[in-house]
C-alpha cells in the first residue's frame, strides 16, 4: 500500500497522473469490486503541502475510503428495500441546498448590511429590558505596578480625588501595563483576567466599593471602579450594540426572504409556470 502511496505522489508532482484513465491505472486499494485510483486523489493535495503531509494525507483519504466502502457493502447487505431507497431524500437534500445557496447568494448581493447609530438607538429604547446584564460590568482603570516604584500608596487617593491626570502620568512613568475604560463598560470578569488567580472573588459585591487593590511577589494591581452595574441590570447599549445589530441584521434577511419567496410566485403566475391540479 505505501509502495502505491509513494509512486501515486511522484505520478502526481510529475503531473503524469492526467494521461491516465482509471482503466489504465494500477489501483491503490480495492473494497470487493469497488477500487479506488490514483486520480481520485489528484484534487486532494492542498498548494505547496509538504512530501510528508502528502504522504499522510493519501493514506488517511485512502484508509477512510476503505472503512466507507465496507459500511456501504454492510448497509445494502442488510438494510431493507425500503430503507434504501434515498434517491428521493437525495434529491430533496440537493434542491433543498441548492435553494439555500441561492437565497444566500442573493442576500450577500442584495442586503443592506450597514445600520446607523440611530436605528440602534430606536431600537434599543424600544427593547431595551429584553437586554439584561448575566455578569457584573464595571468603568474604570486597571493598572499594574512594579513593587519596587515609588508612592504606590497614592494611587488610590489620586483615584478618589479624581485626579486621573496625575494617574496618567504615573502609569506612563512606572507601570508595567494599564488599560483606561473609565469611558466604557466592561465585564468584570473580564478585567479580573489581569489579576493573579484567586486573588480576589468575583462572586463578592461590589456596591459601594471603588476599587480593588491585590498583591503578590513581585506586583502591585489596582482597578479603580468609576461605576459599577450588577447582575440582572439593564445592560448599557455599548453592550447591546452587536447584539442589536444581529437581530436587525436577522429581522431584515427574514424580510427579504419573504419579499423574494412573494416576488417568486407572481413571476411565476404571471408566466403561467405553475398550477394546481
Amino acid at each position: 500500500m505505501r509502495k502505491s502511496i509513494y509512486l501515486l505522489l511522484i505520478m502526481l508532482t510529475l503531473g503524469a497522473c492526467k494521461n491516465f484513465s482509471s482503466k489504465q491505472q494500477e489501483p491503490l486499494a480495492r473494497v470487493y469490486n469497488a477500487y479506488l485510483y490514483r486520480e481520485d486523489l489528484s484534487s486532494i493535495f492542498p498548494p505547496h503541502i509538504s512530501y510528508a503531509d502528502s504522504i499522510k494525507m493519501a493514506q488517511g483519504y485512502i484508509d477512510k475510503w476503505i472503512r466507507n466502502q465496507l459500511f456501504l457493502r454492510l448497509a445494502e447487505g442488510n438494510l431493507p428495500a425500503e430503507e434504501k431507497n434515498v434517491e428521493r431524500q437525495i434529491a430533496g437534500f440537493r434542491a433543498s441546498l441548492l435553494i439555500h445557496k441561492y437565497q444566500q447568494y442573493l442576500i450577500e448581493q442584495n442586503l443592506d448590511t450597514i445600520i446607523p447609530s440611530y436605528e440602534i438607538n430606536e431600537y434599543f429604547e424600544n427593547n431595551g429590558n429584553n437586554f439584561m446584564l448575566d455578569n457584573p460590568a464595571i468603568s474604570g482603570i486597571y493598572v499594574k505596578v512594579p513593587l519596587s516604584a515609588p508612592i504606590r500608596d497614592r494611587m488610590v487617593a489620586w483615584f478618589r480625588n479624581g485626579d486621573f491626570m496625575q494617574i496618567e502620568t504615573y502609569t506612563g512613568q512606572h507601570a508595567e501595563s494599564f488599560i483606561w475604560f473609565d469611558d466604557e463598560w466592561v465585564y468584570l470578569h473580564d478585567i479580573l483576567l489581569n489579576l493573579p488567580a484567586g486573588s480576589f472573588n468575583p462572586s463578592a459585591s461590589l456596591s459601594g466599593l471603588d476599587h480593588i487593590m491585590v498583591t503578590d511577589s513581585e506586583y502591585q494591581y489596582f482597578i479603580g471602579i468609576t461605576d459599577y452595574l450588577a447582575p440582572r441590570s439593564q445592560m448599557p447599549i455599548s453592550m447591546a450594540t452587536q447584539k442589536i445589530k444581529s437581530i436587525i441584521l436577522n429581522k431584515r434577511k427574514i424580510k427579504f426572504l419573504n419579499e423574494l419567496e412573494k416576488s417568486v410566485l407572481t413571476e411565476g403566475s404571471s408566466k403561467n409556470s405553475y398550477q394546481y391540479f
